[in-house]
């Protein structure tokens, strides 16, 4: 008796259909684990990537590699810029400048750093953020 290798039309409906959803099923937990894809982390992933797991440092090791770095430029030397952790390769930089520029000036020099992924520049101009705002005249200090 002959033996047919042909596949009927519903035994390809029934594969596909289950191809489908494994597929459907695998991608969504798939997506549940990964977490949410925004470009941001496409491009982060992908730096991580060609640079290697080597080069993410941890919270103290982020602050001291953009310590250094700012130490390392003359123009921001004689300013008292502070690096705070924040996360690994996440620093935040802190304190006062002359002017929009070295503020500009810091933030390019620390997110150079080696190991440094994002800066989160909080640094303040002399000048322009320290004009103080006209005082709420209903509030009161319970201090003392």
């Amino acid at each position: 008796m002959p033996h047919d290798d042909r596949v009927s039309g519903t035994e390809i409906f029934m594969w596909t259909t289950f191809g489908m959803g494994a597929g459907l099923v695998a991608g969504f937990a798939l997506s549940e684990w990964m977490g949410g894809v925004s470009t941001g982390r496409v491009r982060g992933v992908a730096r991580r990537l060609r640079e290697g797991s080597a080069s993410i440092l941890t919270t103290s090791a982020s602050v001291r590699s953009v310590e250094l770095a700012l130490g390392a430029e003359p123009r921001l030397g004689n300013l008292s810029l502070v690096a705070a952790p924040v996360a690994r390769g996440v620093v935040e930089l802190r304190g006062w400048v002359p002017n929009r520029a070295a503020r500009a000036l810091a933030a390019r020099v620390a997110l150079s750093a080696p190991g440094i992924e994002r800066v989160i520049n909080s640094v303040l101009v002399r000048g322009e953020d320290d004009q103080g705002q006209v005082p709420n005249r209903r509030a009161t200090d319970q201090s003392a």
